[in-house]
């Protein structure tokens, strides 16, 4: 018979492990609904605004009721302004931009990459030791951008090529905003108050953008299938990447990076099932590569200078 303790245990981890599949299974469709909103006539940075703004507001509404503090001191706000970019700016607009041409279940892939390229990184930079299994699952990673890659330049023309390359770049800032999280990031911030204050940054430093080449959008009129993609990215962005910090901060990175694995085969999925996508061999040999690459390299936390 299973005593308190270890009942208790069995059943927070049952919980996390709820939260893991929640958040990864919510994420994942981000990239199908970015393909549908950026199918539409809206700008991707006009889109990638309101979602900061959106999302930013809403969390940060949820930090205040919650009565959690949030740091504004002038290395605070310096830190939002920077991860706005790598976690918001950049990436969000990039996803309306690349998802109605490389598709749903390629995004889904190229963010599996993310934990690779977080490790790559950390060896360049002298803040991680090179490991045997780990250099392997390093190499796994890059062979499934090869096996992505290679279709496309056999059988497209080299601009489906730069799409695909253009499309690697989302999951090159995601990794870039880990990096800082683990080495600069401010302790003991409410996960809901930090993601907030990435998103609100990430739009401040997009509207004068927006304004400047004429891709704002007001989102008004008649809304069709695009804007309610856009609105339904919102409200599944923000506070599912909040939930997966919040399973970081209370398990580590180890548990909380398995819901890689979930966002990457429901990105495939939803794509398979809204838009009917379908996949060749070199597809499907990527996915299970990434996969192999994702088991071997397993995030641990960076240890601070």
């Amino acid at each position: 018979m299973s005593t308190p303790r270890t009942a208790t245990a069995g059943s927070s981890r049952l919980w996390f492990i709820f939260l893991v599949l929640l958040s990864g299974g919510s994420w994942s469709l981000v990239f199908s609904l970015g393909k549908i909103a950026g199918e539409g006539t809206h700008d991707s940075l006009g889109l990638a605004f309101w979602q900061g703004v959106g999302g930013g507001l809403m969390l940060l509404t949820i930090a205040a009721l919650r009565r959690r503090r949030l740091p504004l001191d002038w290395r605070s706000l310096g830190f939002y302004l920077i991860c706005g970019i790598f976690g918001t700016a950049l990436p969000t607009t990039l996803i309306f931009e690349t998802a109605p041409v490389v598709g749903a279940g390629t995004l889904a892939i190229t963010m599996a990459l993310v934990p690779l390229m977080t490790y790559g990184a950390a060896i360049v930079l002298g803040i991680d030791r090179g490991a045997a299994l780990r250099i392997t699952g390093l190499s796994l990673g890059f062979i499934a951008v090869l096996l992505l890659m290679l279709p496309t330049a056999l059988d497209e023309s080299m601009i489906g090529l730069l799409w695909l390359l253009l499309a690697l770049a989302i999951p090159a800032s995601y990794s870039t905003e880990n990096l800082l999280l683990a080495l600069r990031g401010p302790k003991g911030i409410d996960a809901i108050a930090l993601v907030g204050a990435f998103q609100i940054a990430g739009a401040a430093l997009l509207l004068p953008i927006t304004l400047a080449t004429g891709t704002f959008t007001w989102m008004a009129g008649p809304w069709g299938e695009p804007e309610w993609a856009a609105l339904i990215m919102l409200l599944v962005n923000a506070p599912s990447y909040a939930l997966f910090l919040y399973v970081l901060q209370r398990t580590g990175p180890v548990f909380a990076s398995q819901t890689t694995y979930v966002v990457t085969v429901c990105g495939v999925v939803w794509g398979m099932i809204l838009f009917g996508e379908a996949h060749s061999t070199w597809f499907w040999g990527a996915l299970v590569v990434t996969m192999a690459g994702i088991a071997l390299v397993q995030e641990r936390k960076v240890e601070r200078n």
